[in-house]
């Protein structure tokens, strides 16, 4: 059955530039961003506009300075329903952009590190128009509290008690759900399944991996040890990691 965009949790976006290499960048960012599902790159505007009509919920990274069709003239005629990033090398139609309602204002060349707070912006405006299956990552995070969450796995939805979770495991746009007798593979990025997760219980050790802490048994400089299964620890979560071991003194990364 076809997943809609809530159910992936993903926002489904189009980049629109006449520059290659501007589509490029907005492509690389986008990757990178676990929630946004980066569908399309059009060099044209008319096309890009012909595929919105198909696809009106859709977030745009929208050069202004486009040919034959302006940025913000784009903008009127793809209606209200995309949500509008807008993208230039110059500064002074930043004003014109938000009063056309767009969700942020990227100068180039862009950072990944505003490419981001541009793509959180769009997800807190983000409003599914479709209809899903199984729990929200809300619905989920307010039964962890209560002591367990339900995991779709395959047509599925099974039942999961937080104490009985040792780790998660990044598989590509999926996550790994280990317990000591089974393991599910569910559609989750490391955000998702953090906000879902009670954080007293559950840390990122590495980009690819999240450890229950009341299971790690071993502790190393670079790994953790849970079960039979050693996990890597990065440099850069180490030090947090030991401090919350440790409760505050003990261990030393």
């Amino acid at each position: 059955m076809k997943r809609t965009q809530h159910q992936e949790g993903r926002i489904k976006c189009i980049a629109v530039d006449d520059e290659p290499r501007a589509l490029e960048v907005i492509r690389i960012h986008a990757d990178k961003v676990p929630f946004l599902d980066l569908q399309r790159t059009f060099r044209s505007p008319v096309e890009a506009l012909a595929w919105l009509k198909d696809n009106p919920d859709t977030l745009v990274f929208l050069d202004i300075n486009l040919p034959d069709v302006s940025g913000l003239t784009f903008r009127e005629l793809a209606g209200g329903r995309p949500m509008i990033i807008f993208t230039t090398a110059y500064s002074e139609y930043a004003v014109e952009s938000y009063e056309q309602d767009a969700v942020d204002y990227l100068v180039k060349p862009i950072r990944y590190e505003r490419f981001l707070k541009a793509a959180l912006r769009a997800k807190e405006r983000w409003r599914p128009r479709q209809l899903k299956e199984g729990p929200t990552p809300e619905e989920n995070a307010e039964e962890s509290l209560s002591g367990h969450l339900f995991i779709k796995s395959g047509k599925k939805h099974f039942r999961l008690a937080i104490e009985e979770i040792l780790f998660l495991e990044k598989d590509g746009n999926y996550l790994w759900f280990y317990t000591p007798e089974r393991r599910l593979l569910s559609r989750f990025s490391m955000n998702e399944a953090l906000e879902m997760l009670p954080a007293s219980r559950f840390m990122q050790v590495h980009r690819s991996y999240i450890v229950a802490l009341p299971h790690v048994e071993e502790v190393e400089k670079h790994q953790v040890v849970i079960g039979a299964r050693a996990i890597p620890v990065a440099k850069a979560y180490r030090e947090a990691l030991f401090s919350q071991l440790a409760g505050g003194g003990g261990l030393k990364p």
